[in-house]
């Protein structure tokens, strides 16, 4: 459902609002493109049905804002682990008091809360645009030899490797990635693994082309490299 802009103010900043209409022309369109009943009789329910509030204003600095359904919302930048969480937003939103972000279902109106902040603070929204498309290439869920694997669990799924932004999960083995160092799409990662009841230090190299990570793991003297292709999304 659209609403009609009237007037704006103190866009990009602390106190960015937004004062907006849902007029008969909004309800109208809504009608014969959402329910398919360009009827007046429609354009009437819809008009008596809408219970939002005449403006959005939010804090372009801290990312907090007021939707147009009164919700408190916070935009929490990028998503970095995106590539690698089945199912999960490109950005993160809050709503007070909760600690997840919105999964970005239609359901949890991630869409509608990111658009609504992207009108008050569009130069924070292009900002995240830029840290996304530039986030690390490595992050993602990447399988070895089956596609099959990819729809298994983290930690328990042989052939699946998971990489998010601060953290790697192989079979029975995760590791807390400590430095990250990159040269274009070559990444040099040190971490510290637990697996079968063992710590230990591990520098890996990996090398991204499209959608395939050559993968050099350093265990003391030894050497180990595979190749991994990414999992769909």
């Amino acid at each position: 459902m659209s609403v009609t802009i009237i007037e704006m103010e103190g866009i990009n900043t602390e106190r960015a609002i937004i004062w907006v209409q849902h007029t008969r022309e909004n309800a109208r369109e809504h009608c014969t493109d959402y329910r398919g009943d360009p009827s007046e009789a429609c354009v009437d329910n819809v008009l008596r049905e809408t219970r939002i509030s005449n403006s959005i204003k939010g804090n372009c600095r801290t990312g907090q804002f007021v939707s147009l359904d009164g919700d408190n919302i916070q935009f929490a930048g990028v998503n970095y682990d995106y590539d690698a969480i089945q199912f999960s937003p490109e950005y993160r939103l809050f709503r007070k008091g909760e600690r997840t972000f919105l999964d970005g279902s239609m359901a949890s109106q991630y869409d509608v809360n990111l658009t609504q902040f992207g009108a008050l603070c569009p130069e924070t929204i292009s900002k995240a645009e830029m840290a996304f498309a530039s986030r690390p290439r490595y992050v993602g869920r990447w399988f070895l030899d089956k596609k099959e694997v990819c729809n298994g669990a983290p930690g328990e799924t042989e052939g699946l490797l998971v990489y998010k932004a601060s953290e790697s999960i192989g079979l029975e083995n995760g590791c807390r990635i400590r430095i990250t160092s990159a040269k274009g799409q070559r990444y040099e990662l040190l971490a510290i693994c637990d697996g079968e009841g063992f710590r230990s230090t591990t520098r890996e190299l990996l090398e991204v082309s499209n959608d395939r990570l050559e993968r050099t793991a350093f265990d003391g003297k030894k050497t180990y490299k595979n190749s991994y292709t990414r999992c769909p999304r």
